[in-house]
């Protein structure tokens, strides 16, 4: 039944958030379902299922008759927050939930059910420029938690320069640059992908140690030197094995001797038996992409081959990875 259900408790999250419902009861803001219902227009029977519900999901806590925030509705679901997780809320109530709703077909015919293989060559090709909007929204919330981590479990204190491939909105460097005061970093990505990491890495006041470059990573160029780790995060999961083979070729060519590369992803375990985060994230591939979740074993395989020794997976609990494969350039 829990499993049978399981959307019904996301739509309720999904509709509060749509409705600001978290925003508006921001700061320690109560409400009761009368008071909702007149503010958001609507009649007080679904203001107060609604009210209801995200009580019963722990969102919200009620006290003396009136709702409020939960601790972690006010930390992750309140716009402007550091820690604002909405965008994610946002592309799987408008995006993948959708094409979840055709995974059978994704399965049946092994193409993605978000996009038009016919009219795009990939997801990152999106002409929809509120759809864009709303992925890299999306990839900034997961990834600015999941850097956190992964800047705890993998240390980088011995590195200076650090080439995020395939880098997004610049989270991990904002957070790795944080974390690690003497750590210069570079976004390599598509133009108008560095163009909205260039915004963010702003906003975060890191402009003078993190810089973009853009340009393809499936390009003939080499990576932009002078970096003596790579990171690939959230990344080779959207690839097939033959082109992330060539991506750790190319990441060991451009790194010096004692360089190391970090990929950072979901990782399905080797017997391929879950956990559930990085398995059902493997079909969300299926709908999104070529590629898939692998193993740690898979990874290691790939680095070996091209060259990285020293190999090993670290393991630890974020939204968007739950380990990271290392290994270092001879």
């Amino acid at each position: 039944m829990a499993l049978s259900t399981g959307f019904w408790g996301f739509k309720t999250l999904a509709a509060a958030h749509e409705m600001d419902l978290f925003t508006r009861l921001a700061g320690g803001a109560s409400t009761t379902c009368l008071e909702l219902a007149e503010a958001l227009g609507i009649l007080p029977r679904p203001a107060e299922m609604l009210l209801t519900g995200c009580a019963a999901l722990g969102l919200l806590e009620k006290r003396g008759g009136r709702y409020r925030n939960a601790p972690i509705s006010e930390s992750y679901l309140v716009r402007g927050k550091p820690d604002y997780f909405g965008g994610w809320i946002e592309m799987a109530d408008k995006r993948l939930y959708a094409g979840w709703g055709k995974l059978a077909e994704a399965i049946r015919t092994n193409r993605p059910t978000t996009w038009d293989p016919a009219v795009q060559s990939s997801i990152f090709d999106a002409e929809d420029p509120t759809m864009l909007a709303l992925f890299w929204e999306a990839m900034h919330a997961l990834s600015t938690m999941t850097a956190r981590r992964l800047g705890e479990a993998v240390d980088l204190g011995r590195f200076r320069h650090l080439l995020d491939i395939g880098g997004g909105s610049g989270a991990y460097d904002i957070e790795l640059c944080r974390r690690y005061p003497h750590l210069r970093a570079t976004v390599f990505d598509l133009p108008h992908v560095t163009a909205i990491a260039a915004g963010k890495i702003a906003l975060a006041g890191l402009g003078g140690r993190i810089g973009t470059v853009p340009g393809d990573f499936f390009g003939t160029a080499p990576f932009p030197g002078g970096h003596d780790v790579h990171l690939l995060s959230m990344i080779l999961h959207d690839w097939s094995e033959e082109k992330d083979r060539a991506l750790l070729r190319r990441s060991f060519e451009a790194l010096p001797s004692g360089g190391l590369a970090v990929i950072s992803e979901l990782l399905v375990n080797d017997d391929k038996t879950g956990p559930a985060a990085a398995a059902l994230m493997s079909l969300n591939m299926l709908i999104e992409t070529e590629g898939r979740n692998y193993t740690p074993s898979e990874y290691a395989g790939w680095m070996e081959d091209a060259g990285f020794r020293d190999v090993e997976t670290v393991w630890f609990d974020a939204p968007g990875a739950n380990g990271a494969v290392v290994g270092r350039k001879p």
